[in-house]
């Protein structure tokens, strides 16, 4: 009996552990409470076009990972297209802003710093080129969801980027500069700054 115990195990562990790509999750209804979302940097995810990586005159040295590093929608397209996010069985991808980001670094204590991540928005009406174009990210949206992977592009309302030399304030009536947030009750945490320099 014992003979027959280790090679039935293993026959279950070798055919019980096959893998699938995401059979039918194309065809099933999508359901945003079921969804599998993947959330990416974009500008850290891959990099599809290498013409993009430095554009506005975003040439400053910076802290160590505080520059763009040339992430891209057209990386993520790249992704979409090899079936990287079907293999993980994604049927959402949320991605971090790619609205035009500020023009200049900005040094709060980690060296000079860019808008890679996406939260500094200069123009929510333009794509940053470092990101790709509006084509680009109607081509993204089109590929995705012929895979039925729905598409979540990160917003920021609240704030802009930091005011820098090439970045001027915005008009003061257009915008709260003080109190600054103290977070202790309603007032102290929506008629306020959220720091002094946003």
């Amino acid at each position: 009996m014992k003979r027959f115990i280790l090679p039935a195990f293993a026959a279950l562990m070798l055919f019980g552990c096959g893998t699938t790509k995401n059979g039918g999750a194309k065809d099933a209804p999508f359901v945003w409470e079921g969804a599998n979302m993947y959330f990416l940097l974009t500008d850290r995810f891959a990099n599809g076009d290498k013409t993009n990586d430095v554009t506005l005159g975003r040439t400053k040295e910076t802290g160590v990972l505080r520059g763009f590093e040339g992430g891209d929608i057209r990386g993520i397209i790249q992704k979409i297209d090899e079936g990287y996010f079907d293999d993980l069985g994604i049927n959402a991808i949320w991605f971090t802003p790619v609205v035009e980001q500020i023009h200049d670094a900005t040094n709060e204590g980690t060296g000079n710093t860019y808008g890679f991540h996406g939260y500094w928005a200069k123009d929510w009406t333009q794509l940053d080129p470092n990101f790709g174009t509006k084509k680009d990210l109607a081509e993204l949206v089109d590929k995705a969801h012929k895979r039925g992977i729905r598409i979540v592009l990160d917003g920021v309302i609240n704030h802009t980027g930091p005011v820098t030399g090439k970045d001027a304030a915005w008009p003061s009536d257009w915008v709260r500069t003080a109190p600054e947030c103290k977070y202790n009750n309603y007032e102290n945490t929506t008629a306020c700054t959220l720091v002094k320099n946003l």
